[in-house]
């Protein structure tokens, strides 16, 4: 019975030390990626690269140059195609958003193929290491929950993609017979790139979120174990019924959970504080997503923004009849456009989306603070501590760009929203 039990301690001092390398190593942060990183391998647009002898650099860099020069063959040839074939037949304003869609579409693949092996390389292993070095501190144990959610994510999207594209190509089969058709599918396959690299940093933005997160319940475990002032009767923060009722369930089902990978700090005012160092590693870690993303989804909102007002146009020309088809299919391309549109809307919703959500945590860090400044009684260490995350978050907030131009925010949907509706309007009145 000894021998058992001993055989079984034994057993658990060794899962706790592999389990406690593999968050060192930051490969639990890395695996919750690990179906997008498979679908970002078709097009060579995953950002995991390790390479570690001058082999393994040249297998990498034929399989980019391979990729590249496939898609780049079959977006040019079905180009020229449509220059020879299929532009004369249809409308100017129709003919000159698809050319310059074609077009920026395999630029921004280069530019994303570009980004994804000068951060893929060693560089990606640092970031990883990093989230390793946040989760040690914050005990973060959810990493099924994120794998979940990207997911979901995935599948969504998918379905999207391919039901409204099946429905697209099956509405111009109706209209145009079956070549022309194929030779606009190479868009399909552009849009889904867009949809990939949309989900990669949505997926990045998730993990920041959810070590924010962890700071938050962790905190609000303090506040907690605080002393209220004299005087103050009402506990909102631990109220089930208002507003905080989320981040209290999950403080109590973090104090109750059993098998923690890492115990949870903040049992101690001098533990608080470090808090505000994996805060500002947060920091460092959404630096290296806007200067991996940057550039890449600058281009791709503007393919999204010319991808909506391609759409919107000719799904109004379809409408009021100023395009011709060969064959009546009534309005089932228009409302198959219009889809499409829908498709890249909710595309950028979803990440504008889950970058705000990065925001909400942050204000709910600082919110959390200024209870225990104001209705706790905060030994002097702490609160310098408390006042010390609290400016730190204020000073440096963290959020996402678009290559400095401007932030990915619910501002951000306003503006493109206006800028369609702007261009398609000038098409639908100077382009006949």
């Amino acid at each position: 019975m000894c021998a058992s039990i001993k055989l079984n301690v034994r057993r658990n001092q060794i899962r706790d030390v592999m389990i406690s390398k593999k968050v060192d190593n930051g490969q639990y942060a890395f695996n919750v990626l690990g179906p997008l990183n498979t679908l970002l391998k078709i097009f060579s647009l995953n950002c995991n690269l390790q390479i570690n002898t001058s082999l393994d650099n040249f297998c990498i860099l034929f399989k980019y140059a391979l990729t590249v020069t496939v898609l780049g063959v079959i977006n040019f040839f079905t180009l020229y195609y449509k220059v020879i074939n299929v532009y004369s037949q249809i409308n100017a304003s129709i003919k000159f958003t698809d050319l310059v869609q074609m077009v920026f579409d395999y630029f921004q693949y280069l530019v994303d193929v570009y980004n994804a092996y000068k951060y893929g390389r060693n560089v990606s292993i640092e970031y990883y290491k990093q989230y390793g070095n946040i989760d040690k501190i914050l005990g973060v144990t959810n990493y099924p929950a994120i794998k979940k959610r990207i997911m979901k994510s995935i599948v969504f999207f998918l379905f999207s993609w391919f039901i409204t594209s099946a429905c697209d190509f099956a509405a111009w089969v109706l209209s145009f017979g079956w070549l022309t058709p194929i030779m606009y599918s190479v868009a399909y396959i552009f849009l889904l790139i867009k949809i990939l690299t949309t989900l990669d940093l949505s997926a990045h933005a998730m993990q920041i979120e959810c070590r924010l997160r962890s700071i938050c319940d962790l905190l609000q475990h303090k506040y907690a174990s605080l002393e209220p002032l004299p005087g103050v009767e009402s506990d909102l923060l631990n109220n089930l019924n208002w507003f905080y009722s989320d981040a209290c369930s999950r403080v109590n089902k973090l104090l109750t959970k059993k098998n923690l990978i890492i115990k949870p700090l903040c049992s101690s005012d001098h533990e608080v504080k470090w808090l505000c160092r994996c805060y500002l590693m947060l920091i460092e870690q959404s630096t290296f997503i806007n200067n991996m993303f940057g550039i890449r989804f600058l281009l791709n909102s503007l393919s999204l923004l010319i991808d909506m007002i391609r759409f919107l146009n000719l799904a109004v020309r379809m409408l009021i009849g100023s395009q011709h088809t060969t064959y009546d299919a009534g309005y089932f391309p228009a409302v198959c456009s219009l889809l499409r549109l829908l498709m890249c809307v909710v595309i950028l919703v979803n990440l504008v989306d889950n970058c705000e959500k990065v925001h909400r945590q942050t204000d709910n860090i600082l919110n959390i603070a200024d209870h225990i400044l104001i209705n706790r009684q905060p030994d002097e260490e702490l609160r310098d501590t408390v006042t010390e995350l609290r400016d730190l978050i204020r000073s440096r907030p963290i959020y996402f760009n678009i290559a400095n131009f401007f932030r990915l925010n619910y501002s951000m949907l306003l503006s493109v929203a206006s800028v369609v509706v702007t261009y398609t309007i000038i098409l639908l009145q100077t382009i006949n």
